[in-house]
C-alpha cells in the first residue's frame, strides 16, 4: 500500500520534473525505487506523458511490472528505463505492456537482462512503431539479435544498439541478411567478440544498405576487417565508422 507521504513526495517530484507543456517527465537519477513507481502510476498527470525517463532509479522487476500494468500511459512514445535492475522478469513485463504499441524509443541499457528478457522483447508483436532500441550492456545473446533481424515487427527500426550484449558471428550473419531491418541507419555492435569473419559477413549484406553510423570498437575485426567494410558497396552511405 502506498503511503500518503510517498504520494506527496512523488507529487512534488512531478511538479519539479514535468516539462512546461506537460508531455515529458524527467526523473533520471531520482532513485525513487519500486515504491516510487507504485505511487507514480497512480498520478493522473501520466495521461499526457510522451517522454518518460526513469534512468537510474534503483528499479527492480517489481517496479517494471507496475509500470507495465499502468493504463495511464496511452500517449507514451519514449521510455528510458536504463541503469536499473529490472532483469528478465521486468523486461518481459515491459515487452507485454499496452503502451509499447506506441513506443518509438525504448532504452533498456544495463538492466541485468539475459537471453530470456532479450527474447521477450524480440518476440513481442507490440513494437511496430519502434525506431530506436537500446539493449546495451545486457547479455541477451545471439538468439535475441537473430529474432529481431527476422521479425517484421521491427521494420521501422532506425537505430539498434547491441553494445556488449554477448553476440557473435552467429547473430551478425543473420543480421546481415535481414530483410526486416532495411531502414536501419545506426548500428552499435561494439565490445563483443567479433572478428574478421564478422566484418566480411556485414560487408556482403544486400539489405543493410542505409547504415550511416557503424560502431565496432573494442572488437577483433582488425585492420583487414576495417578495410573490408570500407570497401563494401553496401556501406556507400556510411558516414561514421568507429573502430579501435
Amino acid at each position: 500500500m502506498v503511503t500518503s507521504a510517498k504520494l506527496e513526495y512523488i507529487g512534488r517530484l512531478i511538479d519539479e520534473c514535468l516539462s512546461e507543456d506537460g508531455d515529458a517527465l524527467e526523473l533520471n537519477g531520482k532513485f525513487i525505487g519500486d515504491e516510487g513507481v507504485e505511487a507514480l502510476v497512480l498520478s493522473d498527470r501520466l495521461e499526457q506523458i510522451e517522454n518518460l525517463d526513469l534512468t537510474k532509479n534503483s528499479l527492480t522487476h517489481k517496479g517494471a511490472i507496475m509500470l507495465a500494468q499502468c493504463d495511464r500511459l496511452k500517449k507514451l512514445k519514449r521510455l528510458y528505463i536504463g541503469d536499473n535492475n529490472i532483469g528478465d522478469q521486468g523486461t518481459s513485463a515491459i515487452a507485454g505492456a499496452g503502451f509499447c504499441a506506441n513506443l518509438a524509443h525504448l532504452d533498456l541499457r544495463f538492466n541485468n537482462m539475459g537471453p530470456e528478457g532479450g527474447m521477450a522483447i524480440a518476440q513481442s508483436d507490440k513494437f511496430k512503431k519502434l525506431q530506436v532500441l537500446i539493449l546495451q550492456e545486457n547479455q541477451v545473446g545471439d538468439d535475441t539479435l537473430k529474432t529481431i533481424a527476422k521479425s517484421a515487427t521491427f521494420a521501422n527500426l532506425r537505430k539498434l544498439n547491441f553494445y556488449r550484449t554477448d553476440i557473435s558471428i552467429k547473430g551478425v550473419k543473420v543480421l546481415a541478411k535481414s530483410k526486416a531491418l532495411k531502414q536501419l541507419k545506426y548500428l552499435n555492435i561494439a565490445r563483443n567478440y567479433l572478428y574478421l569473419d564478422t566484418a566480411k559477413a556485414l560487408a556482403e549484406t544486400k539489405t543493410l544498405t542505409n547504415i550511416q553510423t557503424l560502431l565496432m570498437f573494442d572488437t577483433g575485426i582488425g585492420d583487414e576487417g576495417v578495410q573490408v567494410i570500407m570497401a563494401s558497396e553496401s556501406f556507400a552511405k556510411l558516414k561514421t565508422f568507429r573502430v579501435t
